[in-house]
C-alpha cells in the first residue's frame, strides 16, 4: 500500500509539471542547430591530457527548465573502442558528500572517468580502470549550483526538491539525445553513489513512464549501478550507528543510547539523540566520513590547522587536485564553460548552500517498478563506509525478493577475495568491496571496476580463478 501511494504521488507530480512546459519543449530547436553545437561542443583537446587519446570528449550546457532557464553543464566522453556506438551509454550523476551535493565532474576526475589529475592540480595521468573502456559515459552536474551549472533565477542555487532534479534531469537527457542523435538507442544505465540511492530509482521509474507516452522521446534504460546509496532516509537514521559500533568507532553504551533516544526520526527528538550523536562525532573528529580506515591527506599538518577545524579547512587530497585542475581559466576554456553573472566561474567539489527537499524518503518502491520493467539494479557497498551497509542490507531484505544466486565471495584479478555478492529473481545484484569505504573507485578501482564492467555485460562476478 505504501509503495502504491509513493508511486502515485510521483507519477501525480510529473503530469503537473509536464503540463506546466512549453509545448514540444524537449525537442525544440533543429537538427541543423543541434549539429553545430554538437560540433561546438567538442573537445580537440583538454590541457595537459595524456598523449594517444583515442576517442573524442564534448563539453558544454543543455537546457534542463526553460522557466528559470536551468542550464546543466555535461562533460561526454566515448567509449575506447573502434566502434564506440556498439557500447552503452552510462548516465554518471554527481553524489553528496555527507551533507552536500557533488559535482559529478569529481567522480569523473577521480574515480570512473578516462583522466585523474595529479598531484600537481595541473596533469591529467591516464586512469586504467576508466568505465570509458567499456561504455560511452556522460557525467551531468545538477542540480544548479553544483559545479559549472547554471539559471537565470538567483533562488535556484539556494533550494531545489528531489522531484525538480529528477525531472530537470529527464528534460536534460532528451535534449542531449537531439543533440547526439547517434546515441539516441543506446542502451543506457544511471550510475554514481550516495545519493543516487534516491535519484537514480526515481530516474529510472520516470524514464519509463514517460517511454509510454507517445510524444516522448524513448531512451533505453537497462539498468541502475548504485554505490553506498543512500536508499531510506529513515531506515539510515535508525540503523546506522550499528556499522560504527561494529566498526570499533563507538561504545557499547553510545549505541545503546543511540537504540534508546534515537529510535525515530523527528524533531521533538533532536535535542535528546544530540547525546550519542554529539558524542560519536567528538570519537570520529579526525576520521574520513567515507573511510573509516584511511589517512587524510598526508602532506597536511594538523597542527598548523588544528584538529577541530581541520576537516572545514581542507578538502580529501583528490578533490584539491580536481578543483585546481578545473580552476585553471585555460582549462574552463577549453570545456566551454560560461560565466556566472556574478562573475568568472569557480568550480568547486560540494554545494553546501543549496537545501535539497526530500521527496523520496525511500527508493525501494522505484527500484521494485523499475525491476518489473526489466531494470536491472547493481548495488555495492565498500565496507568501510560507517554509513550506509547495514541500511541498505535491511533495506533490501524488505523488498522481500527471491535469492537466485546465494552469498558467496566473488575475486579480482590478483586471485584475492573482492568482497561477497547475492543476486535475486528480478535482477538485482548486491555486493559489498573489501578494503574499500563510499568511494570504491578510489579506495580499490580495479575491484570496482570489475564490478561495474561485469554488470554492464551482464556477466557474473569472477569465482576464483583455481576453480
Amino acid at each position: 500500500m505504501e509503495e502504491a501511494k509513493a508511486l502515485f504521488f510521483f507519477f501525480f507530480f510529473f503530469i503537473v509539471a509536464a503540463s506546466s512546459l512549453p509545448a514540444n519543449f524537449a525537442g525544440n530547436g533543429s537538427d541543423a542547430s543541434d549539429a553545430l553545437a554538437k560540433d561546438a561542443d567538442f573537445i580537440d583537446e583538454l590541457p595537459n591530457q595524456p598523449e594517444s587519446i583515442d576517442f573524442r570528449q564534448y563539453s558544454g550546457y543543455l537546457l534542463a527548465e526553460p522557466v528559470s532557464n536551468r542550464r546543466f553543464f555535461y562533460y561526454f566522453v566515448e567509449a575506447e573502442d573502434i566502434r564506440p556506438l556498439s557500447k552503452p551509454l552510462i548516465i554518471y550523476i554527481g553524489a553528496p558528500s555527507v551533507n552536500d551535493l557533488a559535482s559529478a565532474l569529481l567522480s569523473c576526475f577521480q574515480q570512473v572517468g578516462p583522466y585523474t589529475v595529479g598531484d600537481d592540480g595541473q596533469t591529467l595521468i591516464p586512469n586504467p580502470f576508466s568505465w570509458n573502456k567499456f561504455a560511452n559515459i556522460l557525467f551531468i552536474e545538477g542540480p544548479v549550483g553544483v559545479g559549472f551549472s547554471l539559471s537565470d533565477n538567483d533562488q535556484d542555487i539556494y533550494e531545489t526538491q528531489e522531484f525538480w532534479i529528477i525531472a530537470d534531469m529527464y528534460h536534460f537527457i532528451v535534449r542531449w539525445m537531439k543533440r547526439f542523435p547517434e546515441h539516441k538507442n543506446n542502451d543506457v544505465y544511471i550510475a554514481g553513489q550516495s545519493y543516487i540511492g534516491a535519484l537514480g530509482p526515481g530516474l529510472a521509474t520516470y524514464i519509463l513512464y514517460m517511454n509510454t507516452r507517445p510524444d516522448s522521446t524513448p531512451i533505453s534504460i537497462r539498468g541502475i549501478l548504485m554505490g553506498n546509496p543512500k536508499m531510506d532516509s529513515d531506515l539510515e537514521f535508525i540503523t546506522r550507528f550499528e556499522a560504527k559500533f561494529r566498526m570499533n568507532i563507538i561504545s557499547e553504551e553510545i549505541l545503546r543510547d543511540h537504540r534508546k533516544l534515537c529510535h525515530v526520526k523527528n524533531t521533538e527528538d533532536v535535542l535528546i539523540c544530540w547525546k550519542p550523536i554529539g558524542e560519536y562525532q567528538r570519537l570520529a573528529l579526525a576520521l574520513d566520513g567515507y573511510n573509516v580506515y584511511s589517512k587524510f591527506c598526508p602532506n597536511i599538518d594538523i597542527k598548523s590547522v588544528g584538529l577541530d577545524n581541520f576537516k572545514e579547512k581542507v578538502y580529501d587530497c583528490n578533490e584539491q587536485c580536481v578543483a585546481g585542475y578545473l580552476n585553471i581559466p585555460f582549462v574552463q576554456l577549453m570545456m566551454h564553460v560560461q560565466s556566472t553573472p556574478w562573475g568568472p566561474p569557480m568550480w568547486q567539489p560540494y554545494d553546501s548552500n543549496t537545501r535539497v527537499l526530500t521527496n523520496i524518503s525511500s527508493s525501494t518502491p522505484y527500484i521494485k517498478a523499475a525491476m518489473a520493467k526489466g531494470v536491472r539494479v547493481l548495488i555495492y557497498s565498500g565496507v568501510q563506509d560507517d554509513e550506509n551497509v547495514i541500511p541498505n542490507m535491511i533495506a533490501i531484505k524488505s523488498m522481500n525478493l527471491t535469492i537466485s544466486s546465494e552469498w558467496r565471495p566473488w575475486f579480482d584479478n590478483k586471485v584475492e577475495v573482492a568482497g561477497f555478492v547475492e543476486s535475486y529473481v528480478g535482477g538485482l545484484t548486491y555486493a559489498t568491496v573489501r578494503a574499500a569505504g563510499m568511494k570504491v573507485m578510489i579506495d580499490q578501482p580495479e575491484r570496482g571496476f570489475i564490478l561495474a564492467k561485469s554488470f554492464i555485460t551482464n556477466s557474473s562476478l569472477p569465482f576464483t580463478k583455481f576453480v
